[in-house]
């Protein structure tokens, strides 16, 4: 963008000592000011569109990118327990909810798998049906247990949503623990 500029100078700026030359002979205060009128005229589309545009339409979309993940903030932190994992299924975070239901910190749980939370009470099966369920359908809820750090198994109604990329790759699972 800069060569652009920078060409855009120098060739205006010939354009114009050509003009200037080829009109008849004026006082050299006309000329600098004609000169200088005819050079700002012929670069100012070229600044705006090189770049005072992409300038406003960067601002515009980073206070859209803002707004939106001042909104995701505060969705994150609803009454309901969240949990977030990758696309294998490592956790990268939780809400505070989460974590106060378990017991444990953020520290404790990022990069481990949700397993970690299994009390037992469901079978390999359980988890291989909705596994398959998540794969197939995008998402799963259904009753289950979470272990807490001390041991307690609390009885949930969960929602596994699988989260997309615009290529409709999976990214991320979002769980919801709603413990009524």
């Amino acid at each position: 963008m800069l060569i652009v500029l920078t060409a855009s100078v120098f060739i205006s700026e010939i354009l114009v000592m050509i003009f200037l030359d080829v009109l008849f002979s004026m006082p050299k205060i006309f000329n600098t000011l004609l000169g200088a009128t005819l050079q700002s005229t012929l670069l100012f589309p070229a600044f705006y569109f090189l770049v005072f545009h992409p300038l406003l339409q960067n601002i515009a979309e980073r206070k859209k990118a803002e707004d939106e993940l001042r909104i995701s903030a505060a969705a994150f932190e609803i009454k309901d327990p969240i949990l977030i994992t990758d696309a294998h299924a490592n956790i990268i975070k939780a809400n505070n909810k989460f974590l106060s239901i378990t017991g444990y910190n953020l520290d404790e749980i990022v990069g481990k798998n949700p397993r970690i939370f299994q009390t037992g009470h469901n079978t390999k099966k359980f988890y291989e049906a909705m596994w398959q369920e998540i794969l197939a359908k995008g998402s799963w809820s259904g009753s289950t247990r979470i272990m807490s750090k001390n041991g307690n198994g609390n009885l949930c109604w969960l929602t596994i949503t699988s989260v997309k990329n615009e290529h409709q790759e999976v990214t991320h699972y979002v769980g919801i623990y709603n413990n009524g």
